[in-house]
């Protein structure tokens, strides 16, 4: 390890406007993005007054598979023109910016409909931004490099997430604005139902933030070409059907992925509905995984560099399923919150493992195709999970009257299926060889601490 410290240390790391621009777009996301399925069951609660589960399995469906649908073509787009930095400024301004007309959807089904328009729009910036930022940094250090980036973007979002919840609770700030500029304010700031109100300035800050974040990514200085080739688009079919790790690594995913997305849309059924939580409260459990996720993450982009990427994806997924059991079995907000606290530590784990080891065995030149292609397949397959799960569980209400008894059965479910998919993680193989394992480290910790235990 010591002979290693020398090449780690010279090798590239990210430049301090890719943490800039990545905090304002991860800060724009926590604005609006952990209140879109509050905002959807406020909507059935003020036109319906009972729940739909099929639309919020729809809508959820929708926010997985429209991101990512189109990622192959932007990846591969960006790989082939070479100029990553304009296909994040524009994915992020228009993706962000479109996010302010939601709450001009009259139905759920104009919330869907937009909300797929918006996540594709999004879409463009997903890849290409994760091929910018890969081209920035050099291998060794790739985990770690990745670790601190997140660490920045999930403390931007943390931020943005309990201001969101704060403005929602302050019902006088709106028409204090309008008051403010005057003649202006009816024009900045239009009326709306005032069920909307509590989402209004979140929707509005992120579309300014958005902008900002898009304008400032042009001013990344992309890694030059190491060659002239021409870059081709990389096909998915062929991705996924030519043998080797990454056709591996994306159907040993498609198990857990659909187990996963199985009990997306009844966890904000059971804070809203059963819980009776406030839009604070639900910012709060949102930035509760989020402050996890920030403990955990640079620790764990380490490890990573250190034990492989297979031992962290295998820890994040093989706990993953105590989250919807907590959930089923709630009967406070704060088993909510330990629950997305457990959430953000396998998020952590997992997370920038994932993107490490695509990017460990995918060609250089061809990695946002590869991260696109990863996160087109996963979302096909959230797609059918959320959405039959939307559908068993609205049968389930038909069938037997009872809201409560659909979402639990649903949850306990998902829970009992992403423990068992998660050991199909047990088949990945990492393409190289690295200098420690996870029980060498966890050995080293504890002896360490038993050590300075005994010096005091």
């Amino acid at each position: 390890m010591t002979e290693d410290a020398p090449e780690i240390i010279n090798e590239p790391k990210l430049p301090a406007k890719a943490f800039v621009v990545g905090a304002l777009t991860q800060f724009a996301l926590g604005l609006h993005a952990p209140f879109l399925q509050t905002y959807l069951v406020d909507m059935q609660n003020y036109l319906y007054g009972v729940k739909n589960f099929a639309e919020l399995g729809a809508f959820r469906s929708v926010g997985n598979v429209a991101p990512t649908v189109l990622q192959p073509i932007w990846g591969g787009a960006s790989d082939k023109v070479g100029h990553a930095k304009a296909f994040v400024a524009f994915g992020t301004m228009m993706g962000l910016v479109f996010v302010y007309l939601f709450l001009w959807a009259a139905t759920p089904f104009d919330m869907i409909v937009f909300f797929a328009i918006q996540s594709i729009l999004f879409s463009i910036q997903i890849p290409t931004w994760l091929s910018l930022v890969g081209g920035l940094m050099g291998e060794k250090n790739r985990g770690n490099e990745l670790g601190k980036l997140g660490l920045v973007t999930n403390i931007a979002s943390f931020l943005a997430t309990l201001a969101a919840g704060f403005l929602a609770g302050m019902p006088g700030i709106l028409p204090w604005l309008r008051s403010v500029f005057g003649d202006l304010g009816p024009v900045l700031f239009p009326t709306v139902e005032v069920w909307r109100e509590a989402f209004y300035l979140p929707f509005f800050l992120t579309a300014i933030f958005g902008i900002s974040a898009s304008l400032l990514s042009l001013g990344i200085r992309e890694k030059p070409r190491s060659d002239n080739r021409p870059r081709k688009f990389p096909p998915m079919h062929r991705l996924l059907s030519q043998p080797g790790e990454f056709r591996k690594f994306n159907f040993v995913s498609v198990f857990f992925s659909f187990a996963m997305s199985m009990a997306w849309p009844y966890f904000i059924v059971v804070q809203r509905d059963w819980l009776n939580s406030s839009i604070l409260e639900i910012a709060v459990a949102s930035a509760v995984m989020t402050a996890s996720i920030i403990i955990f993450t640079i620790p764990f982009g380490r490890l990573s560099d250190r034990v492989g990427r297979k031992p962290l994806i295998l820890l994040g997924r093989m706990s993953l399923f105590v989250v919807p059991i907590m959930y089923a079995f709630a009967w406070s907000i704060w088993i909510i919150y330990i629950a997305n606290f457990i959430a953000g530590f396998t998020i952590a784990a997992s997370m920038n493992a994932i993107t490490a080891y695509i990017f460990d065995i995918s060609p250089e030149e061809e990695r946002g195709s590869h991260l696109a292609v990863y996160n087109t397949f996963t979302g096909i397959v959230y797609l059918f999970g959320s959405f039959l799960a939307g559908i068993f569980g609205q049968i389930i209400l038909i069938a037997y009257g009872s809201e409560y008894l659909s979402v639990f059965i649903m949850l306990i479910a998902s829970g009992v299926l992403r423990f068992i998919a998660a050991f199909f993680s047990l088949l990945i193989e990492e393409p190289k060889e690295y200098s420690s394992t996870l029980r060498i480290e966890f050995s080293a910790l504890i002896h360490r601490r038993r050590h300075d235990t005994d010096l005091v």
